[in-house]
């Protein structure tokens, strides 16, 4: 039997087996609350309380540090047999995150009583952020004294660190995440919040100009009894009107014309570029079997006009599906309580940054498509995102400090590495 085998439990020098004991006990007695309070969704208090409790925090870890640095539990709390299980516990409440969708409702009972949908704000989750929080902490304040060059780097990394968990559990109470419907040459000023609660804004936007950049649309067959799409070896085929010519399923389709806004007059389309125009086409059938073809016009339909199908025969109907959309933007007029007077375009992934608010373009009326007069923004602030980068910006330094530089002399076998 081995040394660690034979060591009795919780007899100094502590191993894993007691930091892991540590990690499973938090766990545990965090989803046992989060059942004796019906899996409640925990929401921490907002400015100033958030930082006085953070202020409260430190100065506790502070004050028990330099009282106690010299007691066994600190020296385990500041070393790798401590983090390493806090960390593989930190690293299974991530894993539930990927395999349990998050923010909907739950499937189960269990799912709502243990707060699977939701686990950043349960009880295993803060439990363990804040043990973390003390493990990094105590780690970080170990490295001061001495303060040397030796120690920058692996101080700038755990010190960064620290500052990403602090300010990220801090923070999360204060970040407002906003919803606003903008209408063409309205100015607005106020959005919803998650809750539908209408929240005013110190800064007024209004929409010049809503744009859609649309692909070709797709043709398909539909069975004229069902109306559902015909399906090959189990699979809907669809082709996208970006050639003259193409093969589907047993038909051949030749393009004679193609419009990508059009009317209807009679029983033919012309190009027109007004509010609800639709893509059409003129397109010749061909059956590959029997030689039989068609012609006549498809329509994908809009608000304003029906869509049309070319009938191919008593089984089936050429379809046109509506375009889907490229890339959508809004040309934004922006005024500010500071005086601030821009404007600016966005569009998805391309969002605008003003006065400590993200602005996001999120959708635009879909029924009305490109003719919408309508753009909704997501509005996104977080104050405390600043003090996530600079913690980052430290761990980035520390991590080339540590490259340039090498490990310190005792290889981190003590220390979290």
């Amino acid at each position: 039997m081995s040394d660690e085998n034979k060591r009795k439990i919780w007899v100094h020098p502590w191993s894993y087996r007691e930091g892991t004991i540590a990690t499973v006990a938090l766990l545990v007695l965090g989803f046992i609350l989060q059942a004796l309070s019906s899996g409640i969704i925990l929401r921490s208090a907002g400015f100033p309380w958030n930082l006085i409790s953070g202020l409260i925090f430190l100065t506790l870890l502070i004050t028990a540090f330099v009282i106690w640095q010299k007691h066994p539990l600190m020296k385990f709390l500041g070393g790798v047999k401590a983090a390493l299980p806090a960390i593989l516990g930190f690293t299974f409440l991530v894993l539930l995150m990927g395999f349990v969708k998050q923010d909907v409702e739950p499937k189960s009972s269990v799912s709502r009583i243990l707060g699977l949908t939701h686990i950043v704000r349960t009880w295993p989750f803060i439990l363990i952020n804040v043990y973390l929080m003390i493990l990094l902490g105590v780690v970080t304040l170990k490295r001061l004294s001495p303060f040397n060059l030796k120690n920058a780097g692996f101080f700038l990394n755990h010190f960064g660190l620290f500052l990403v968990l602090f300010s990220t559990a801090l923070g999360s109470s204060d970040v407002q995440r906003l919803t606003m419907n903008c209408y063409e040459k309205q100015p607005e000023w106020r959005a919803a919040d998650i809750s539908g609660k209408t929240v005013e804004l110190p800064l007024a936007i209004q929409l010049l100009n809503f744009n859609i950049d649309e692909f070709k649309p797709k043709v398909t067959i539909v069975d004229n009894q069902t109306g559902q799409i015909v399906e090959l070896k189990k699979k809907a085929q669809y082709e996208v009107l970006d050639r003259n010519s193409f093969d589907l399923y047993n038909y051949h389709l030749e393009i004679e014309q193609f419009l990508e806004t059009s009317g209807k007059v009679g029983n033919t389309y012309f190009a027109v570029n007004e509010p609800g125009a639709a893509p059409s086409a003129k397109v010749k059938v061909t059956d590959k079997n029997g030689g039989s073809a068609i012609s006549g016009w498809i329509c994908s339909g809009s608000y304003v006009h029906q869509p049309e199908a070319l009938k191919l025969n008593e089984q089936y109907s050429l379809v046109m599906l509506p375009a889907e959309p490229k890339k959508f933007s809004s040309e934004l007029s922006i005024q500010t309580k500071s005086g601030k007077n821009i404007t600016t375009t966005i569009e998805v992934n391309r969002p605008f940054k003003i006065d400590g608010w993200t602005i996001y373009q999120l959708s635009y009326d879909t029924r009305l498509g490109r003719w919408s007069n309508l753009s909704v923004l997501e509005l996104v602030r977080d104050p405390w995102l600043p003090v996530v980068y600079f913690g980052i910006f430290l761990m980035m330094g520390g991590a080339a400090f540590l490259f340039i530089t090498g490990k310190p002399k005792n290889g981190g076998t003590e220390d979290v590495a």
